[in-house]
């Protein structure tokens, strides 16, 4: 698969609203499909998934947001976190731009790309343009969309395993 979810995950911390704070020990039920609301109240966005430490949000429009599962409260409405949709949203898109910048200053000619986990390199850049990044791989060169890549710890890399980019490439 060479398309990475358009929407941008972004961990982020709110403080839970003072109202849910003193509902003590409310438990905060957070599936797949809940409704969850910001500290005005409003629908921030649906449940996506709550695995582990993390709840996904989708916020509509394309953006999603991950949140630790301590950042909710509970009230009579549902969960609820202690900023506006309106913070939530600009978070995003500043944390989306960022990521969009050195995504660009890190496809240049040359750069090594490296896979998911960043245990092996699968190409070079050879082109880059907004349409999609050309890669010179063992197999030789191959186009990918720029939505295939992103900058982790260990530098440029692609969405794909090793072996995902390798069968893909085949």
């Amino acid at each position: 698969m060479f398309l990475r979810s358009a929407a941008t995950a972004l961990a982020l911390t709110f403080a839970v609203p003072a109202i849910a704070q003193d509902a003590a020990t409310a438990t905060v039920e957070l599936s797949a499909g809940t409704k969850v609301f910001d500290s005005e109240g409003v629908e921030l966005g649906t449940v996506i998934s709550a695995e582990g430490a993390n709840v996904v949000v989708d916020l509509g429009a394309g953006k999603q947001v991950t949140l630790p599962g301590n950042a909710f409260g509970q009230l009579e409405k549902g969960p609820t976190i202690g900023a506006t949709k309106a913070q939530v949203v600009a978070a995003v898109d500043q944390a989306e731009a960022g990521s969009e910048a050195k995504l660009d200053a890190a496809l240049k000619p040359g750069a090594d790309v490296r896979s998911a986990h960043g245990s092996a390199v699968v190409g070079q850049v050879k082109l880059a343009e907004a349409d999609g990044v050309v890669l010179t791989t063992p197999s030789g060169d191959v186009k990918l969309p720029r939505s295939a890549f992103f900058v982790g710890q260990a530098g440029l890399a692609t969405s794909f395993t090793a072996e995902e980019f390798a069968a893909a490439v085949a």
